[in-house]
């Protein structure tokens, strides 16, 4: 890495929130005078939204008739009376998630490994393997601020890039990641988050919505279609809610 700009970890680990707030603060004011690394920034969005969109590959039908003889042995050999239906999910879902933390997609085709299955003529008749770590949902990496592209079942594309926004440098930054085409939308939003936009908006279709933050503070910016290529910039401060805007700044950009 070139010591003069920020590297790829360093700004995932930016929009994720993980930077301590010296640090955070440091590279923001970096991102604000260097285009390369904003750039780097809408890539690291870019390869967020094509993870969002990949579909998750099917398990091998061999595998999950595997899966289900284990589970039967598992339940024919045990001398407690328990509920078979129960059994079985509980067992799956537990080893599902072992097979699940071993996918390896190689082009189009899946390679399963990692779990040591034993059939049903075994001595346990059980499947054996070292479960993986469950991230929680307190890391900071699951928060609300890490790196996101996802729909929000909103009706209109959401991002929640935790990304600090000055007002230098906004145009420039939003009009870098228009190079890319949002995730795609869902259903409803989180009511806090649909009543922000639906006071910002009124009764325009957003292009997209990002969950950020603006000189330092929490915000919401909202992108409206103006008509060939253009956009209205929105960006709502932290008191945005249903019938209360909180615009901090309007802006028009285009591709």
């Amino acid at each position: 890495m070139n010591p003069a700009h920020l590297d790829y970890d360093t700004l995932a680990e930016l929009a994720e929130g993980l930077l301590d707030h010296e640090h955070a603060a440091s590279a923001n004011e970096h991102l604000d005078d260097c285009a390369e690394c904003r750039e780097r920034s809408a890539e690291l969005a870019d390869v967020s939204r094509i993870l969002a969109e990949a579909p998750a590959p099917d398990m091998p039908a061999d595998l999950a008739a595997r899966l289900d003889a284990a589970i039967m042995a598992e339940a024919m050999s045990s001398s407690t009376v328990t509920s078979l239906t129960h059994r079985r999910a509980g067992r799956r879902w537990q080893i599902l998630s072992v097979a699940a933390a071993s996918v390896v997609a190689i082009g189009g085709g899946v390679l399963i490994g990692g779990a040591v299955l034993k059939g049903a003529d075994s001595p346990e008749g059980t499947a054996q393997a070292t479960p993986p770590r469950v991230a929680d949902p307190t890391d900071r990496g699951a928060s609300e601020g890490a790196l996101s592209s996802r729909s929000d079942r909103s009706g209109y594309p959401v991002l929640r890039s935790g990304t600090d926004y000055r007002s230098g440098t906004l145009a420039e930054r939003l009009r870098a990641g228009l190079a890319s085409p949002p995730p795609p939308g869902g259903g409803a939003a989180p009511a806090e988050l649909a009543g922000c936009v639906s006071a910002v908006a009124g009764n325009r279709q957003p292009y997209l919505v990002e969950v950020a933050r603006y000189e330092g503070a929490p915000a919401t910016l909202v992108l409206l279609p103006a008509g060939e290529g253009r956009f209205d910039v929105v960006v709502a401060g932290p008191g945005c809610a249903a019938g209360r805007p909180d615009v901090v700044q309007r802006l028009q950009i285009s591709r």
